[in-house]
């Protein structure tokens, strides 16, 4: 008898002690602020948290282990994320736009349940909330929610999502950073027609130098295969200097161009000089209405330099005419 209650006890401690011990939901504490510099939203999120984000796309959360373990739940440390992403229409309707990124969300996550759409206020607008999960293992899932806000030029959406039980302990924090959340603000215009200033910036890198007109806002880009992408834009995101750098692979810029018009559903081509150096162009619809598009191609120290300028062609003469100012002024290294 007393061999079976000490064997009792221990089984008891044993199972007290694989007990999960419950988590308490986290305080919202002081928070910091982030603007993006690219696109200028504002939202705030924990102290004690990271940014880790790139310009257009800022990521939030405790740590990169935590980062990890959404794309990849073999790794990683549980814990939340809130992701705050810029889409520009494009030249296509703020709706549509929502409907790709709904249709992306549902190619991004296998098994994904996305629950009915919520209408919500942020940032003063009309907002859709998509809730939804996506089961993990047969007892863990992410949740989280999806809103998005629709902008002037481009839908903003905020992702608040958290692994298994940190969901349900992070929600005032969700709550939080989304009452936070500011769209950029958009002076009012005097005018129809966007002019370019007469202060002049200059970009620099380690390819080439670029002055450029103060009101063309810098929006670095994801290099992807690229040694260097960046981009221009005016107050219409789709009125922009967009310039990659990759390798010549020993070519001269005859031998590029030959391999690269081919792509180009090509309205008018030429030849021209940047810096003292041949370049060729390419005209050519953009595939968005109204906007048009002029591609250069020039080689310098065996890297191919790519500009593209695209404009709101019904007022050519105000962006394009600045843009071929700042192709005309480049300096290469």
């Amino acid at each position: 008898m007393k061999s079976l209650l000490v064997s009792l006890l221990f089984v008891g401690l044993f199972m007290s002690g694989c007990e999960q011990k419950k988590l308490e939901p986290i305080a919202v504490g002081e928070m910091n602020e982030y603007k993006d510099p690219g696109y200028g939203f504002k939202i705030k999120y924990p102290k004690e948290w990271r940014s880790i984000g790139t310009t257009g796309k800022a990521v939030f959360c405790k740590s990169q282990e935590v980062a990890n373990k959404f794309i990849d739940p073999s790794t990683g440390e549980e814990g939340a994320e809130v992701v705050a992403e810029v889409q520009k229409y494009g030249g296509s309707t703020p709706e549509a736009t929502l409907q790709a990124a709904k249709d992306e969300l549902k190619q991004t996550w296998q098994d994904i349940e996305l629950k009915p759409d919520e209408q919500v206020t942020v940032a003063g607008k009309t907002a859709t909330k998509v809730p939804y999960s996506v089961k993990v293992t047969s007892k863990t899932s992410i949740i989280g929610f999806r809103v998005f806000v629709p902008g002037d030029t481009a839908l903003y959406s905020i992702d608040c999502v958290g692994y298994g039980d940190q969901y349900a302990i992070h929600t005032a924090v969700f709550d939080a950073v989304l009452k936070s959340f500011e769209l950029p603000f958009v002076a009012p215009r005097k005018s129809n027609v966007w002019v370019a200033s007469t202060n002049m910036d200059t970009y620099q890198c380690e390819y080439f130098t670029m002055p450029y007109p103060d009101n063309l806002v810098t929006a670095p880009q994801q290099k992807k295969d690229k040694d260097l992408v960046m981009e221009l834009h005016a107050d219409r995101l789709d009125c922009s200097i967009h310039i990659d750098v990759f390798g010549a692979k020993k070519l001269t810029v005859d031998k590029v161009w030959e391999q690269n018009k081919g792509k180009y559903k090509a309205k008018g081509t030429g030849e021209s000089t940047i810096d003292g150096n041949k370049a060729y162009w390419v005209d050519y619809p953009s595939g968005v209405p109204n906007i048009s598009s002029r591609a250069y191609f020039v080689v310098k120290n065996d890297k191919v330099i790519r500009i593209t300028i695209n404009y709101f062609a019904p007022q050519r003469e105000a962006y394009f005419n600045a843009f071929e100012k700042c192709v005309s002024s480049l300096k290469l290294k």
